[in-house]
């Protein structure tokens, strides 16, 4: 599963730029993110002699300086003490998740997981330039890579990265597939791209957001993994996704469909369960036309 970003011809897109240009602005000064941190930590609302206490400030009135930037939307008074508004919140959230922060790396180590592949076990799973990725040496195949924030790379145990990485990825994709933008929630379309027909990937599921740039490609049988009848048929037949990471079942990371028509293209998925195969027949437009099992 890949996440790229794309160019776009959208009219608003100097005014989005603008608007980011000055909330990032504003964030970028130490005393206003002490502020932020303050706030987001703590259990309660704090008066303005608690933040205060809590930066590093020794000048009340730069310190009152860099407090009113924030109150022109990150931060708001209350009858209680300051508080963070909505607008805080995500920026603490960006903050803690190190997502503009680049490069961080996490070394290759093994799990106890399976290849989707070549059944071989155990598999690798690491993180560099932004992406969480998964591969198995013996048969020498990456398994998944997916962004994944960095902070909680370097502060999750190996297990509950693992955990963490394979949960969030189908989530994000069962939002692109709710037509929902997981991230910036516009709304997303999604159509089957043929591709190359030597690749095993050759009939990937393509979403497109219509607000900002971003692009996700991700095989079809993890798209239709998230799809309630689809899980449910899995689930029936022992396989819960909630437990076992989707890199594990070749149909949900490697398998390609094949054509059935052209003009409107059909394509049929093999799927596996419990040593019983059943056919998927989709659409161009992701939707299941038939579920032979």
């Amino acid at each position: 599963m890949t996440r790229r970003d794309s160019g776009r011809n959208d009219p608003d897109a100097d005014t989005i730029s603008e608007v980011g240009h000055e909330s990032f602005g504003t964030l970028a000064n130490g005393t206003r993110l002490e502020i932020l941190d303050a706030l987001a930590t703590a259990d309660s609302p704090l008066s303005y002699a608690d933040l205060f206490e809590r930066s590093s400030a020794d000048d009340r009135g730069r310190f009152n300086y860099h407090l009113r930037q924030l109150r022109d939307g990150h931060v708001r008074k209350t009858d209680q003490g300051y508080d963070l508004t909505q607008s805080g919140v995500w920026a603490t959230n960006i903050l803690t998740a190190s997502v503009l922060q680049q490069g961080g790396e996490r070394p290759f180590r093994e799990i106890d997981s399976t290849c989707g592949n070549c059944a071989s076990s155990p598999v690798e799973i690491g993180y560099r330039d932004g992406e969480g990725i998964v591969r198995c040496r013996e048969c020498d195949r990456q398994l998944t890579r997916f962004d994944f924030p960095p902070g909680a790379v370097r502060n999750l145990s190996l297990e509950d990265f693992v955990e963490a990485f394979a949960q969030r990825t189908r989530r994000y994709v069962g939002l692109a597939d709710a037509g929902v933008c997981p991230f910036c929630s516009h709304r997303m379309t999604s159509v089957l791209r043929p591709g190359p027909a030597t690749r095993s990937d050759s009939l990937p599921v393509a979403f497109d957001c219509s607000g900002c740039s971003a692009e996700l490609r991700a095989p079809l049988g993890l798209v239709l993994s998230n799809r309630p009848r689809i899980s449910a048929t899995l689930f029936e037949r022992g396989i819960d996704l909630e437990e076992t990471p989707f890199w594990e079942h070749e149909w949900c990371t490697f398998s390609a469909p094949t054509v059935s028509r052209t003009d409107p293209l059909l394509v049929a998925l093999e799927m596996s369960a419990d040593d019983e195969d059943w056919t998927v027949l989709v659409d161009e437009n992701v939707d299941v036309r038939e579920l032979n099992c």
